[in-house]
């Protein structure tokens, strides 16, 4: 070896050397800034613990053991959030960045075993205007290239520890090339980012006193949001909600198997807060819903029909289609001590929304379409739409009824009328053209062999009031060639009830018609002209 290449050597591992002893003393020195820091600068009602802080100043990385923070209320010995972990790693700081741009650029933060708790409402003060502007003008200049946190929970509690509000286990969450500068702070996110991944399980959320929401699994990522097993649920029991209402008020047990939100976004726009999806997908959903009128008082506040329902909402929603497959429906309505509820079934084989939404301009609109079974084995489809931008809420709604044995429809009108129906209906057509005060129903029906039976207490049948019903009744609905009877009528909306509500007047006012008077009749031929 050449005296040249030795010298170089010799010089190398000098500086090599002289480099590991300046770390060596960098690292303790920026250690010791850091506890100082942390010791002397850290406000009054925040704490942090830790068991030990490494320092590696070569390679820009620092990584803190243990760490527990507690946040308090000001003023105050209520702990209002607390953040313990396995470890928090701050990697690859730039420090060129920091000398050269000013930006504070930092390769990837990481979080190991995070475990939060936070209460609700226990407002912390704002702080003052100065320390405000210090940190915005800090928070404008990071950078961070990867934001990594494993198996994370965290629990949210409305005031204390008896009142769970949200809770959520085994959560990753990836995020990539974060910005935080000027444009990105009035952001509902208050900084930018290229990629999000979020993944969690038994997730829970308390809706209001009385639901709860449980979700087995949930993940974000590209943005499409998709949960399984969602389960919203009522945390009584039937009997232990009746005993707490004295207004009526539905009982929800609603489950879904699957459900995806594609190209979601949600962000802030002039100062108004925005949701966009072009698809929902929900596969093999389950609503049990379930109504005690038995001496309840009624809700008297006013309903808002759907169409200024999505108009007012406080959000610009954007849902371009809801796409419904392999659901049911039921419904059950408990009037008559005697008997149990009355159960409604709905079927729901294929369903679709479009525009939902309150960002549309007319003539858009938005429109419902369901295939299904009602009841036993009952066809059915129905197309309703309506315009939200229409301050009147006009709606139209169209449906047609396949054949119907009325048997199956007793398992509902008996325990609410005390009566009990037979006979069949074949076919029933409808329209209704409505607005948020009234409506106009034209109906068209093939009926035959209908008959009512009414019911006394003892669940038998009463004779004579039976034989003078059914001498108001139209059995069937014309002679051979002249099946089909027609009927048009009115219904004025109850403005404290639903739609559905609004929906069942309409239907029940046409049957009315067709079946109590004669109106006119067409043959099944002119029918199929008409069509």
């Amino acid at each position: 070896m050449s005296k040249r290449k030795r010298i170089l050597l010799i010089i190398i591992g000098i500086v090599l050397i002289a480099l590991l002893i300046l770390s060596f003393y960098a690292n303790s020195i920026i250690k010791n800034k850091i506890e100082a820091l942390l010791k002397e600068k850290m406000p009054e009602h925040i704490e942090l613990l830790y068991k030990d802080i490494a320092v590696q100043s070569l390679t820009g990385t620092i990584s803190i053991e243990e760490p527990n923070v507690l946040i308090r209320v000001k003023d105050s010995k209520l702990i209002q959030t607390q953040l313990t972990m396995k470890k928090l790693v701050v990697g690859n700081v730039s420090y060129w960045d920091y000398l050269i741009n000013g930006q504070i650029h930092v390769g990837n933060i990481e979080f190991k075993d995070l475990e939060t708790i936070y209460f609700k409402n226990r407002l912390t003060q704002l702080k003052d205007t100065a320390s405000t502007k210090k940190e915005n003008k800090l928070l404008n200049s990071i950078k961070i290239d990867k934001l990594n946190i494993e198996n994370a929970s965290a629990i949210v509690y409305d005031e204390t520890k008896d009142s769970l509000l949200v809770s959520l286990k085994n959560t990753t969450i990836l995020i990539q090339d974060i910005a935080l500068n000027e444009s990105s702070k009035s952001n509902l996110i208050p900084f930018k980012y290229k990629t999000i991944k979020m993944e969690a399980d038994s997730i829970f959320y308390k809706t209001s006193i009385y639901e709860n929401i449980n979700l087995k699994h949930l993940l974000f990522e590209d943005q499409k949001l998709t949960l399984h097993g969602f389960h919203y649920k009522n945390k009584y029991s039937k009997k232990e909600y009746e005993k707490l209402l004295i207004i009526q008020r539905d009982y929800y047990d609603v489950t879904v198997e699957k459900l995806i939100i594609n190209e979601l976004a949600v962000g802030k726009e002039n100062d108004s807060i925005f949701l966009k999806t072009n698809l929902i997908s929900i596969d093999k959903a389950s609503a049990a819903i379930y109504r005690d009128k038995f001496e309840k008082e009624e809700d008297l506040r006013l309903k808002k029909l759907y169409s200024r329902a999505i108009r007012e909402l406080p959000i610009k929603l954007t849902v371009d289609s809801v796409s419904v497959k392999n659901s049911t429906i039921e419904y059950s309505e408990k009037l008559l001590k005697q008997y149990q509820a009355g159960l409604l079934s709905i079927k729901i084989i294929d369903g679709g929304i479009t525009n939902v939404s309150n960002t549309y301009s007319s003539p858009e609109r938005t429109v419902i379409i369901v295939d299904g079974i009602f009841m036993k084995e009952t066809p059915f489809n129905a197309n309703w739409s309506f315009d939200i931008n229409n301050t009147d809420d006009q709606f139209k709604f169209i449906g047609h009824v396949g054949k119907l044995e009325l048997s199956d429809m007793n398992v509902f009108l008996t325990p609410l009328l005390n009566a009990k129906v037979k006979g069949e209906v074949i076919a029933s057509n409808f329209t209704i053209n409505g607005n948020f005060d009234k409506s106009v129903i034209n109906i068209s029906q093939e009926y035959k062999d209908v008959h009512v039976i009414l019911l006394n207490k003892k669940k038998k049948k009463k004779k004579l009031l039976s034989t003078v019903a059914n001498v108001v009744i139209h059995h069937n609905s014309g002679k051979k060639g002249t099946l089909f009877h027609n009927g048009t009528t009115q219904a004025t909306r109850d403005h404290t009830k639903s739609f559905f509500n609004y929906l069942a007047k309409n239907l029940i006012n046409g049957v009315k018609v067709n079946f109590l008077k004669k109106n006119n009749t067409v043959t099944k031929e002119k029918k199929k002209k008409r069509n």
